[in-house]
């Protein structure tokens, strides 16, 4: 099945509306039912603009092109990332607004489950899920500390319980995208590529000009077809490279002719660690992207809180700037060779701050004012 790249130069729903419309009838789809859940990326509770998310106007778009297929039952469901405030995911992001249009919107996290056979004995996903007539995955094009970019496989994360986004982990990230990519399949992806992300994603990057959404209907074969818009070998891509072995998409992916018209030139993060300034946090592909994100996210709320600012800032600048602190989190987590103060961030990593005595931040993931706390206690 061919990929279909969009050109879409600003969030206007009258633009897209036709856009997913023409692509879906260039695809050859027949789409029909009457119930149909949207898969966005909302990872956190972020503003429309912060390119963090999936956009709402192409949700929105989306919604419009269902309804004139016939589809009377939408659903938009999202499961937030670890520690993240659920409350007020969809109001942040925009997304509230869309109930106007009739549609439901459902905390995944939260959602009753069925369960299913996978490779690793049985998986519970939402039963929304299972029991709809359409599956659409609406993902954000991104760069991925982790995973090098995150797309359509790895946006199904979403669908998993808090516990199972926790085991994914333990299992090393990337085969276990596959495994879900083998049982829990899209009947059709729109990747938002209008305003993407480079850089330190998959919150921390820079909003990235691409003008284009990706639809398709393979999740390998759409994540490849990004990969190459982004300037980024996909076999460099472990889970996606997996997935090839695995035979998942075709033997040779229909690219767009016309993907040179969009292929740009995305900066990456840097997979070993994130820092700001003399502050480093080391990666590992068992540690969950929010334990990861925690620690930028407490400094960003201390520096928005008074009450922090004569008690934590100045600490923190005088590290940041003369000192260095490396924060180390997940199973298996490894002690760099060079190194200052050490801070174990999150239960994964009670054991070795135990056995060598390092600053220990408890949580899963840490809540803000634990890992601001161990911060202030860092000599």
């Amino acid at each position: 099945m061919p990929v279909k790249i969009a050109k879409a130069e600003k969030y206007d729903v009258k633009l897209l509306t036709p856009l997913i419309r023409d692509a879906i009838e260039a695809l050859g789809l027949n789409l029909r039912g009457k119930t149909a859940i949207l898969k966005p990326n909302i990872v956190i509770p972020a503003k429309p603009k912060s390119a963090i998310i999936t956009h709402p106007a192409v949700v929105d778009a989306m919604i419009n092109v269902l309804k004139e297929i016939g589809f009377e039952d939408i659903v938009i469901g999202e499961g937030a990332g670890l520690g993240a405030d659920e409350s007020s995911v969809f109001e942040t992001s925009g997304y509230k607004k869309l109930d106007k249009k009739g549609v439901r919107l459902v905390n995944l996290n939260k959602a009753e489950r069925v369960e299913i056979k996978w490779k690793y004995d049985t998986l519970k996903i939402p039963k929304i899920i299972a029991d709809a007539d359409l599956y659409v995955n609406l993902p954000k094009m991104k760069t991925h500390g982790q995973t090098t970019v995150t797309l359509s496989m790895k946006n199904q994360k979403g669908l998993l319980s808090n516990a199972d986004k926790m085991k994914f982990h333990k299992w090393g990230l990337q085969e276990p995208l596959v495994e879900l990519a083998k049982v829990v399949k899209p009947d059709l992806i729109v990747v938002d590529a209008v305003e993407a992300m480079e850089g330190e994603g998959p919150l921390r990057g820079k909003s990235k000009n691409v003008g284009a959404l990706v639809v398709g209907t393979n999740l390998v074969e759409v994540d490849m077809a990004c990969c190459e818009i982004m300037g980024i070998n996909h076999n460099e891509v472990e889970h996606i490279k997996i997935g090839t072995r695995e035979n998942i998409c075709p033997e040779k992916p229909d690219l767009p002719g016309d993907i040179g018209d969009v292929k740009t030139s995305f900066k990456r993060a840097n997979e070993n660690y994130g820092h700001i300034l003399n502050v480093y946090s080391w990666r590992n592909p068992y540690a969950c992207s929010m334990c990861i994100d925690s620690f930028s996210l407490a400094v960003k709320s201390a520096v928005r809180n008074p009450k922090y600012w004569l008690t934590f800032i100045p600490k923190f600048a005088y590290l940041a700037l003369f000192k260095r602190i490396d924060i180390i989190q997940g199973f298996h987590a490894k002690i760099p060779d060079e190194h200052g103060r050490i801070i174990c961030l999150g239960d994964c990593t009670k054991k070795i701050a135990e056995e060598s005595g390092f600053v220990y931040v408890k949580g899963c993931p840490p809540k803000s004012e634990d890992i601001l706390e161990a911060l202030k206690k860092a000599k």
